[in-house]
């Protein structure tokens, strides 16, 4: 049975050498995330964040990550680090980035084809945690590997770094391939919408107008500050002074998936960590539903 149903997970057999250390680092990342269902979930919004942090919209003006300097691009990859080490509560390792069951694990990350992680001379025989972004699709996978001399290609750049070959990557853990994360908003909206939105004054009518229109979409917290371009954006959304005094009126909630998860479960709403979505109830149930949990008249 799939540990990750239809998301490409695929465990190395039994029989292969490295399937003990790949095993126990999988089990020791799945409790430090406390399982299955709450990794899928922060998966999600994991590289959202991230690459939304670094495009840096209410301060830039910018919406995609092709607007990113070349290294800013580069940095993505010690900001996929960086916030994989606080969302697993682990601490740097001595010699590699991140320190998990007593073993030193490194994080390499793509944003490119099949096999471009880059791989240092320190990692080479350690566990690495290979992460994997398409975000034209919005897909991302997260692989196990001991990166074995083996599996790497001959050759180095000018840094000393080596990639997987093809062959090598036969070698890697996958938990999830293809796996659907959280889009870049500003990819889903018109760019006549996003003019429109952004035009109209004042926060709290940007954003009402903004969950009236995409209903059932995912929004970060990122976005969220972006779009209404006030340091006390929160307030934005809140009843007595903000979106939800204009939505709720007209039946559409607006849930937070650390306030309102249970709650979105029951809906069906598919949502990653810390992420507002609008929604309209489409029974009679869910009104009396949303409207028993305070989000609707």
């Amino acid at each position: 049975m799939s540990l990750f149903d239809d998301s490409g997970y695929q465990p190395l057999s039994e029989s292969h050498i490295d399937f003990t250390d790949l095993s126990s680092l999988e089990r020791d990342l799945l409790v430090a995330v406390k399982g299955k269902e709450l990794f899928e979930e922060k998966l999600r919004s994991f590289f959202r964040s991230a690459i939304d942090e670094v495009i840096d919209t209410a301060r830039t003006g910018r919406y995609f990550l092709s607007d990113l300097e070349k290294t800013e691009k580069t940095y993505l990859g010690t900001k996929f680090e960086i916030l994989l080490r606080d969302w697993l509560q682990v601490p740097k390792g001595v010699v590699l980035d991140l320190l998990i069951g007593g073993k030193e694990v490194d994080v390499k990350s793509t944003t490119g084809g099949k096999s471009g992680w880059m791989i240092p001379l320190e990692a080479i025989g350690h566990l690495c945690i290979l992460l994997r972004v398409n975000e034209e699709q919005s897909t991302c996978a997260v692989g196990l590997a001991r990166a074995r001399s083996e599996y790497l290609r001959s050759g180095e750049n000018r840094d000393r770094k080596t990639s997987f070959s093809a062959e090598g990557t036969r070698n890697i853990w996958w938990m999830v391939q293809d796996f659907a994360y959280t889009p870049n908003f500003w990819t889903i909206v018109s760019t006549t919408d996003r003019e429109e939105i952004m035009a109209i004054k004042g926060g709290k009518k940007r954003l009402a107008t903004l969950f009236e229109r995409y209903l059932e979409v995912p929004l970060s917290r990122v976005q969220i500050q972006a779009i209404a371009a006030q340091d006390d954006f929160m307030k934005r959304l809140r009843k007595d002074g903000g979106a939800r005094d204009i939505l709720a009126p007209k039946g559409i909630a607006i849930l937070y998936s650390e306030i309102d998860r249970e709650l979105m479960h029951q809906l069906g709403i598919t949502f990653g960590y810390r992420e507002f979505v609008s929604y309209k109830p489409k029974t009679d149930a869910e009104i009396k539903l949303l409207q028993s949990a305070g989000h609707i008249d």
